[in-house]
């Protein structure tokens, strides 16, 4: 647990130094742009208390997810390529890479995951 919270925290720093690109995907969220190091920009209107903390955007997202597949999530909790939190990009997607099954924020991280899974699937161990 201490990892993951290191890792978030990790992301959260970064993210107040840089600030550029969201992960490639049509799915977006109202509570500001997703950053591939993980973070959330802020919102235009500044108002973060509407819309929840990340982790219940993760367990919502998560809701209806077989038992098996939500706990596979839970446990994975980052996705590898963007950094980003499952679920706090709309659903979360599995993919089946190398005989293993890794999830990713959004349809965008696939291409990237796919042309190079090792990378990715590193991240994963970490």
């Amino acid at each position: 647990m201490s990892h993951i919270l290191s890792r978030l925290a990790l992301g959260l720093g970064l993210g107040l130094i840089v600030a550029t690109s969201g992960c490639n995907s049509s799915t977006s969220d109202s509570s500001g742009m997703h950053m591939h190091d993980g973070t959330t920009s802020p919102q235009m209107d500044g108002d973060h208390s509407a819309h929840g903390s990340d982790m219940d955007k993760m367990h919502e997202a998560l809701a209806d997810f077989s038992e098996q597949d939500r706990q596979s999530a839970l446990k994975q909790h980052i996705c590898p390529v963007s950094g980003a939190m499952l679920g706090t990009m709309g659903v979360p997607e599995k993919v089946e890479v190398a005989g293993q099954s890794v999830w990713i924020c959004c349809e965008g991280c696939k291409e990237k995951l796919l042309a190079d899974p090792d990378k990715y699937l590193a991240k994963l161990s970490e």
